[in-house]
């Protein structure tokens, strides 16, 4: 059931970012419209009462997109991360994030680099499993706040940092815990 919400979420995730990347960079609309759409590999770190696996390996997609008018971007971003260890029986966990939000992205003279800074609402699903003994799950609505920055390779490649904190309760055997974390990301991205 938990991993039905998680390939769910990504599939509407990526759907959403898939078709707004191609609308915006249609030839009607590119003249108006910039974005990134970067895939992220990093780690999460979760809080302590995540026991043995409060470090997660992590992926996703972080996606921004901004009218030439505007000052900020939309950041729509979609995360997965999961860990598996065996002490005394193995435990497994994982969440999906969604983050909502705004984006700052600073084009300074004519650096290559180009800091940003974002932040926004979390929706976060998370699962934790004691393997043939218990299994429970929960969502929960929070916030997220993130930096970063992209390393300009040519003018449509990029490479860069992205860290971020997210935070949301979420209820897993009777105890509210905070499914977010501090998650670090290489990124290679995409602009138009």
């Amino acid at each position: 059931m938990y991993k039905t919400t998680h390939h769910k979420t990504a599939i509407i995730g990526l759907s959403l970012i898939g078709m707004v990347a191609s609308l915006a960079s249609s030839p009607v609309l590119a003249d108006d419209y910039d974005g990134n759409v970067r895939l992220a590999l990093g780690q999460k770190r979760l809080d302590k009462e995540w026991g043995i696996l409060d470090r997660q390996n992590e992926i996703g997609m972080i996606f921004d997109i901004k009218k030439s008018s505007w000052p900020v971007s939309i950041a729509f971003d979609v995360f997965f991360s999961g860990e598996d260890k065996n002490i005394n029986g193995t435990e497994k966990g994982s969440s999906s994030e969604q983050h909502l939000g705004v984006r700052k992205i600073w084009t300074i003279n004519d650096s290559k680099f180009h800091p940003y800074l974002g932040a926004g609402v979390a929706f976060i699903q998370a699962d934790y499993e004691v393997v043939g003994s218990e299994k429970d799950g929960g969502n929960g609505v929070g916030g997220w706040i993130g930096t970063g920055v992209d390393w300009h390779l040519s003018s449509k490649m990029s490479l860069g940092v992205d860290i971020r904190y997210s935070t949301a309760d979420v209820t897993i055997f009777n105890d509210d815990v905070d499914a977010g974390g501090l998650h670090t990301f290489l990124t290679l991205g995409y602009r138009w």
